[in-house]
């Protein structure tokens, strides 16, 4: 009778006993990134779900954190402890935790990723800082020329994007006026956010000016600024009525709709194109030169991952398991997913064997719009770069403050919409600049 009831026991027992031990043995990592739409949403989850099946002892779950909100519930759950195993994020973002004292250096996964895959040199060492890496860029976005050939062809006779600024400022012009309003020649923004700012820098990296110079000096208020904004100012006037509100909506629907011909921005609505409109009357070019000048600028973003402190407290294991799932992530045939399946054209790989995968370029959208993508890549390895991280390392870390602060927006609405001359405005830029300064130079 005894034995009976101890058998009773163990059976009632082990199922219990079973779970106790799945729940003890299984590691569960939340990390955050910021991309809402449900196909961004779905591309992450094919790739969770592929790393899982990999590794049956770890669940992944994905937290959308829209980009609006980013800095403030980063901040709250640094003080609350209440922060994820990792988080996509970009530059400015990362300066912001790094200051908070809440990451790791992340140096032999770079370094490791690196002798693998071979990063795009200056992806990576756009955080690089006192000789560690603090951010593992997982995908990148680059602006460059787009543009709508069939316009160029009916109002400018040539489906050849323009060549130099003035060669665009024309294009503009005549597109504007032959179409008596129908379609606009340029779409770039004036209102004082984050979209602004990024166009703006195309302009500025394109005659060589820089907010900091490798000291980490504020050096925005000199001529090359105002020659850059003078021309951005100059070609705003032939954007639809209403651009010195326009944010990323705005400018993706109006090249949607085609009111707009050409913008500098990233090549992003190429999924549009592809399946609402069956068109291939998108493409994307180099940005323009200044006159005379052999210097191209855009602007890129790596998007990166960056581990937090706090995650070493879980164990050795865990550690390692959110290392194992970043490995993964960068593989190229998984990059492909996270890159030309979750956005075609508004993301981009970091690394020379992503961007060379046949995983990524049999993407039907790729292939369509092959020549958006052989432009983008080019530009990422030659000439794409960043406001305050030009230099391959950290020189000042008031830069998170300075665009988190819109100044160079603010500059650009200043000067479109005729509240200060051009001169004026930057001069404003340049002491604004300064109140949130912290060169990294003793």
């Amino acid at each position: 009778m005894r034995n009976r009831l101890l058998i009773g026991l163990v059976l009632l027992c082990f199922p219990l006993l079973v779970a106790f031990s799945w729940a003890q043995e299984t590691i569960e990592i939340t990390f955050w990134h910021h991309e809402a739409p449900a196909h961004r949403v779905a591309a992450f989850q094919k790739a969770l779900d592929l790393f899982m099946q990999e590794n049956p002892g770890v669940k992944v779950t994905q937290e959308v954190v829209m980009w609006g909100d980013a800095w403030v519930k980063t901040l709250s759950a640094i003080e609350a402890g209440t922060l994820p195993d990792f988080q996509f994020s970009i530059p400015d973002l990362l300066l912001t935790v790094y200051k908070a004292g809440a990451v790791v250096p992340v140096s032999d996964l770079v370094k490791e990723i690196d002798a693998k895959y071979q990063f795009f040199p200056k992806q990576r060492d756009m955080y690089l800082h006192e000789g560690e890496y603090w951010g593992v860029p997982v995908w990148t976005m680059v602006m460059l020329l787009t543009y709508r050939p069939s316009f160029l062809k009916e109002y400018v006779g040539t489906e050849e994007p323009p060549k130099t600024w003035d060669e665009a400022l024309d294009y503009a012009k005549k597109i504007t006026e032959a179409s008596q309003g129908e379609v606009y020649g340029i779409g770039i923004g004036g209102a004082k956010n984050l979209m602004t700012s990024e166009q703006a820098y195309i302009f500025l990296a394109s005659v060589g000016a820089r907010f900091f110079d490798e000291n980490g000096k504020v050096i925005f208020n000199n001529p090359q600024t105002i020659e850059a904004i003078r021309l951005y100012k100059e070609l705003f006037q032939y954007n639809p009525p209403g651009a010195e509100a326009w944010s990323w909506g705005e400018i993706e629907l109006n090249i949607a709709a085609g009111t707009i011909a050409m913008s500098p921005y990233f090549p992003s609505v190429q999924k549009r194109f592809h399946e609402e409109f069956d068109s291939s009357d998108y493409d994307a070019a180099h940005i323009p030169y200044y006159k005379d000048r052999k210097e191209r600028g855009t602007i890129t973003y790596p998007n990166e991952v960056h581990i937090y402190k706090q995650t070493l407290g879980k164990g050795e294991k865990h550690v390692n398991a959110v290392k194992d799932l970043i490995r993964f992530m960068m593989r190229p045939e998984i990059n492909a997913i996270l890159t030309a399946e979750q956005e075609p054209g508004g993301f981009f790989p970091t690394t020379v064997a992503a961007s060379q995968a046949k995983e990524y370029w049999d993407n039907p959208i790729v292939k369509r719009f092959k020549n958006i993508h052989k432009v983008a890549f080019e530009a990422l390895e030659e000439y794409a770069t960043l406001y305050g991280f030009e230099y391959g390392k950290w020189v000042n870390l008031g830069i998170g403050d300075i665009t988190g602060a819109d100044i160079l927006a603010e500059v650009v609405h200043k000067a479109v919409t005729g509240q200060m001359s051009v001169e004026e405005a930057v001069a404003w830029g340049h002491k604004e600049m300064e109140k949130y300064s912290m060169p990294v130079a003793k």
